[in-house]
């Protein structure tokens, strides 16, 4: 019941982040990283909350099946390995790179693709759990692509004086335009899989 609770608020709990952090970042006391778009705002609302907590509830199912948790395991493990070392360099020594996630990025959907290849022989006759974290699995390995591209155009938009001002975010600056909106059909796509996700498990679970 407690899992089936939080999958339908999820939505919800990635919303009230992004609103939260855009407050924030716009506010008088911001952290580093600058002022930051709405899209910008859900997008690293939707990546934290995710890709780091979300797969939690599917690790300690019992109705998901080993194969999968092998795959999913493999996320939290490169993520929780990136998350704590990327928030020391960005907020204490101010030397994050989008190259690093970049980096990141390919190393992780490499490992994504290969463990589901490796078990795809036992992705049939799942259980609505093991379903919807094979889908999250689908979804993370596409919106990684999408965050290679995000962070390949801010490196290409991002000034020497911004980089030297440890700018981060794409802000509701006119430059940031094109990133902003790409970002913002992303962020559509991404919450409408966890609209998806919340419906699913209020009517299956």
């Amino acid at each position: 019941m407690f899992t089936k609770v939080l999958l339908v608020m999820w939505p919800l709990l990635v919303s009230a982040c992004a609103y939260l952090y855009k407050k924030k970042q716009n506010g008088p006391n911001p952290m580093t990283g600058g002022p930051i778009s709405t899209p910008k705002a859900f997008w690293l609302a939707y990546t934290v909350t995710t890709w780091f907590f979300l797969p939690f509830l599917f690790i300690f199912s019992p109705d998901v099946i080993v194969p999968i948790k092998y795959v999913i395991a493999f996320h939290l493990l490169s993520w929780w390995a990136r998350g704590p070392l990327e928030l020391v360099m960005i907020y204490k020594w101010f030397n994050w790179t989008p190259r690093y996630g970049i980096s990141h990025d390919l190393f992780h959907i490499v490992g994504l693709v290969t463990l589901y290849y490796i078990n795809r022989e036992n992705f049939v006759n799942l259980t609505p759990m093991s379903n919807m974290a094979l889908a999250f699995i689908f979804v993370t390995t596409l919106a990684t692509v999408a965050e290679i591209s995000f962070a390949y155009l801010f490196l290409k938009a991002r000034s020497e004086a911004e980089e030297k001002d440890n700018i981060y975010f794409a802000s509701d600056d006119p430059k940031w335009i094109f990133i902003n909106r790409l970002t913002l059909t992303v962020v559509c796509g991404v919450m409408a899989h966890l609209i998806c996700q919340a419906v699913y498990a209020l009517l299956v679970l």
